[in-house]
């Protein structure tokens, strides 16, 4: 068994780390925008005066990261070439995903709420897999911007969070939106 990782990917990480040394830390160090990693980060990530809500500098922030990585090639490592992608694999994907964890925390990646500068959008690779053309042509630039996102609830009554017991069916096809 070859546990070698392949010569691409291993090129690929220290472009990442180029590009993080480049472009991200100084837009994490500039304005004080390191409160939202060090002990300070719950509150200057939270506005509390929208019912806890993410604040709007913070997203903000996370944007403007995403918009570089995007510019630069990296945020949408995984997906195919023909959106924009670099036809990533689930291995890349993997050992990209536990370099960044491994920098610590910080706008590079913060595995709180699911955000790095190498997208790990499955809903993206859903949709080009299950969507209708109205659908993805509705929704995969937005996905894979970061512009919109969705998201599934699966609790139901007397069943939890165990999707396997799930009972409830949809009729009609869903549309987004």
């Amino acid at each position: 068994m070859d546990l070698e990782l392949p010569l691409e990917l291993q090129a690929y990480l220290g472009e990442l780390d180029a590009f993080i040394e480049a472009e991200i830390k100084p837009l994490e160090e500039a304005d004080d925008n390191i409160r939202f990693f060090d002990h300070r980060r719950e509150d200057a990530r939270t506005d509390w005066d929208r019912g806890g809500l993410p604040s709007r500098e913070w997203e903000a922030l996370l944007g403007e990261a995403r918009r570089r990585a995007d510019a630069a090639g990296h945020l949408r490592y995984p997906f195919p070439q023909a959106y924009g992608g670099k036809d990533g694999t689930n291995l890349g994907m993997a050992v990209i995903r536990e370099h960044l964890a491994r920098k610590g925390l910080g706008l590079h990646c913060d595995l709180q709420n699911e955000h790095a500068i190498v997208g790990n959008n499955v809903g993206l690779l859903l949709m080009l897999e299950y969507g209708s053309e109205a659908q993805q042509a509705d929704w995969i630039e937005d996905l894979a911007t970061g512009r919109r996102h969705f998201a599934f609830g699966i609790t139901e009554p007397k069943h939890g969070s165990d999707a396997t017991w799930m009972e409830t069916a949809v009729s009609g096809t869903a549309t987004g939106g």
